[in-house]
């Protein structure tokens, strides 16, 4: 848990981030490096054995993305909502980044399918597309079902943790998840080949 040195500092960071000091954005990484790497790792688990990508380059990948940002809007959060902010950022930035990299795959790989192998469900590309409509559908909604699915699927958060993260409780987390699951849960099947 950082204590309150590492809070002021990650907020000085931030601040100097959000102005578009790329340093900024390497010094973040260094410090909060084990917990990108852990949001990195809970980001792949769902991505294919044998994945050409591992977190340690998928945090090398963030790095470099985050360098390039010019500047990003103050969100006006305290200093402890920084980190958290940060993180989010993060975590959004690493699912983009798995998208263009499994794009760039497929794009690589050709178009030869071998038809007994075949099998109607989406997959790479397609799968994350479809991943992505479901969860602008579900945001749409209410944004907030759609921040709890990412924090929950993207980022392995708790019940306890991403109520500290949205400002709610924990029961209200439940209900948000609850309905998200069977939201998402009836549009995946209602998409499902045969239905």
């Amino acid at each position: 848990m950082p204590g309150p040195t590492d809070s002021r500092t990650i907020s000085d960071l931030m601040a100097r981030f959000r102005q578009g000091d790329s340093s900024a954005a390497g010094e973040l990484v260094q410090l909060l490096y084990p917990e990108l790497r852990r949001l990195a790792a809970a980001g792949m688990k769902g991505e294919r054995a044998g994945h050409t990508l591992q977190p340690t380059a998928l945090v090398n990948d963030l790095y470099l993305s985050l360098v390039r940002i010019k500047a990003l809007r103050d969100s006006g959060s305290a200093a402890a909502g920084d980190k958290a902010a940060f993180l989010a950022l993060a975590a959004r930035i690493m699912r983009r980044l798995l998208i263009s990299h499994a794009r760039r795959l497929a794009f690589r790989a050709g178009k030869d399918e071998l038809p007994e192998l075949r099998d109607d469900r989406p997959s790479g590309v397609d799968a994350l597309m479809e991943i992505e409509d479901a969860l602008n559908g579900l945001g749409a909604i209410d944004p907030r079902l759609r921040r709890v699915v990412e924090l929950r699927v993207f980022e392995g958060l708790t019940r306890e943790e991403i109520a500290a993260r949205t400002d709610c409780g924990p029961a209200t987390v439940a209900r948000q998840w609850n309905f998200a699951r069977a939201w998402l849960e009836q549009r995946f099947s209602a998409a499902a080949p045969g239905n």
